[in-house]
């Protein structure tokens, strides 16, 4: 073989390899390119997680947060419920002394008038 044979041959190898290598290649960087892609869409994935899990950590603290001071609100209004029962309780005792007193005065009235009246009457018992 002569030297220009081997360079007609080595042009058609060539040739050869690069019309087979380029949809090769071609198809190696668009691989490559959504690799790419895929990574970039895993970071971006990953922040927004981040993001969520953060926003979560702060709904938890202020959720906690909330019922912490709803307890604290609920105890007060309990403290005065029983405050107020109490309160009541004695007013109403007192009502019921009070009431009883004047009943048991106006009884005394009574029997005195009565007392008057079978004397004015002389009436005896």
């Amino acid at each position: 073989m002569t030297n220009e044979e081997l360079q007609q041959i080595q042009a058609i190898m060539q040739t050869t390899l690069t019309t087979a290598i380029t949809p090769i290649t071609n198809r190696l960087d668009t691989l490559e390119q959504s690799q790419k892609n895929l990574e970039q869409g895993q970071r971006q994935i990953t922040t927004r997680l981040n993001s969520l899990e953060q926003g979560q950590q702060q709904l938890t603290k202020q959720i906690t947060a909330v019922e912490s001071r709803l307890e604290t609100k609920i105890t007060a209004v309990e403290t005065k419920v029983e405050t107020s029962e109490k309160n009541i309780l004695t007013k109403l005792d007192q009502l019921e002394k009070l009431t009883a007193d004047y009943l048991d005065g106006e009884v005394q009235k009574t029997k005195r008038r009565v007392d008057r009246i079978e004397k004015h009457l002389n009436l005896t018992p």
